[in-house]
């Protein structure tokens, strides 16, 4: 009986050394994580601004994408001139293109004969008919008080120039240039088949004005992009000018295609190559990346090779299957072309693995480029400048918010974010070396210590029950004594 007083009273002492312990646990469980100052960066650099603002942006350098620990940019910030965290967001850079194209119309002089309307029809109005010297003609009603002075027929080459699902944007007119100012008003009708007329333009200038040297030249008519004037092959220009005017015969027609388009812009990420074999390599990035594309071409001129191509998002990672290509380089007639690149959609690639298919590269790898898209940060200019771009944190935690967010709506610009003033990168500097691109927070610090006191304690735990199950196998072994 005696025996197992004392097992009860070795069990309780044992539970009361673990409560003991796990509370002394609390105090690290229950470790806060401190704000971040400008040491706790690898590296930073000193912004420049122009003006007070209270918003700036700034395109991210291209060392900020290769030494930042996290592939989202979340170990950036913006710090003031009293080390103070300013709110910031991240956003795309995007770049805007205009293309034109010119596209050639065959024109047709239109000889023009007016119709009476019926006397005993009084809504009735003078109608003009228009004939080309091919047999082309055209019936019009009198649209307003003046009469057509001159009128052309303008063709499109639909099958060649351009696909229907494209609009014409403007059409561009050319003349020999006379010594006397004149002005006019054309009108503008579409058709597809030479019967159905739709007015595309009413009115609009033309003018050819001089003084001294200086010429001032209005010749292009803007369009609407719609469903007729897409679908249109055959334009009617009708130019009203008072007739004491000449004007000059117009020789040249052309329809001009204008498109616009926005684009995300990128860097380029050069990789690291390996040679395996001559039938394969492997490339790899200093950290993993979200890529938007991958181009991959041989070095060897006149080279077309089937590849077989695999990823990896960490070095620790196995190798995935990405995709199965012809990468190619080729100086032909018509230039020099090369393979397209992949589209990556922001895919987290750190390394690739380039197999060739039947055949090989030779004595010299294939060039492989990826892109990644470009990133503005926009912050608030709160405090006082200087402020600080920093980067390269592992203990920071996501601290951007949307740009809707940031700006309120009644701030933004009328040409939206590119309207902020520019902030400018200076002189590079370390902040708080290296070691920060590994450094743990407080809390994690913590968590890894409190992880550690638990095993040990349950080890104890274990190892304080075998001694009382011992001993009391012991005691109960032992002879009892009469």
């Amino acid at each position: 009986m005696m025996s197992l007083i004392k097992i009860k009273k070795s069990t309780v002492t044992l539970r009361a050394a673990l409560c003991g312990l796990c509370i002394s646990v609390l105090p690290l469980a229950q470790a806060d994580e401190t704000e971040l100052t400008p040491k706790d960066f690898y590296k930073g650099a000193e912004l420049e601004v122009s003006a007070p603002s209270p918003f700036y942006r700034l395109t991210l350098p291209e060392d900020v994408y290769l030494e930042t620990v996290y592939p989202d940019l979340r170990d950036v910030r913006v710090f003031n001139s009293s080390g103070q965290t300013v709110t910031f967001a991240l956003s795309p850079v995007d770049s805007d293109t205009t293309e034109q194209q010119n596209i050639p119309l065959r024109i047709f002089p239109m000889q023009m004969s007016v119709n009476k309307p019926d006397e005993n029809r009084r809504e009735d109005k003078e109608t003009f008919t228009f004939k080309s010297a091919g047999g082309v003609e055209v019936k019009l009603y009198q649209d307003g008080e003046r009469k057509p002075q001159a009128t052309y027929l303008l063709e499109l080459n639909q099958d060649k120039d351009k696909s229907d699902d494209v609009g014409l944007n403007q059409i561009m007119l050319d003349w020999a240039q006379s010594n006397a100012n004149w002005q006019a008003k054309v009108t503008l009708y579409s058709s597809r088949d030479l019967k159905d007329w739709r007015k595309q333009a009413d009115n609009a200038p033309l003018m050819d004005l001089t003084s001294g040297t200086d010429r001032l030249l209005l010749n292009n008519i803007d369009l609407d992009d719609n469903y007729n004037s897409r679908r249109a092959q055959y334009w009617l220009l009708v130019v009203n000018s008072d007739e004491n005017v000449a004007i000059p015969a117009i020789s040249k027609a052309q329809g001009v295609v204008i498109t616009r388009r926005t684009a995300v812009e990128t860097i380029e990420l050069a990789f690291k190559s390996e040679t395996v074999s001559k039938t394969e390599a492997i490339y790899q990035l200093q950290r993993p990346q979200p890529l938007s594309s991958l181009s991959i071409v041989p070095e060897q001129s006149n080279t077309v090779l089937p590849v077989n191509i695999e990823y990896r998002s960490t070095e620790q990672d196995k190798w995935r299957p990405l995709s199965t290509a012809v990468v190619y380089q080729i100086h032909g007639d018509t230039g020099y072309r090369t393979s397209e690149p992949l589209a990556m959609n922001h895919l987290l690639v750190q390394g690739i693995r380039v197999k060739a298919v039947n055949g090989n590269w030779g004595d010299t790898v294939p060039k492989v480029v990826a892109q990644r898209e470009r990133v503005d940060v926009l912050f608030n200019g709160q405090g006082n400048p200087p402020y600080l771009l920093a980067w390269g944190a592992n203990q920071a935690a996501k601290a951007t918010i949307g740009v809707n967010q940031l700006i309120p709506a009644s701030e933004m610009q009328p040409n939206g974010l590119q309207g902020l003033p520019q902030a400018y990168v200076g002189n590079t500097m370390v902040l708080g070396g290296e070691e920060r691109l590994t450094a743990t927070s407080p809390v994690e610090r913590a968590q890894q210590w409190q992880t550690w006191l638990l095993w040990g304690l349950l080890i104890v735990g274990v190892v304080g029950l075998a001694l009382v199950v011992l001993r009391l196998a012991r005691e109960l072994m032992e002879p009892k004594s009469k």
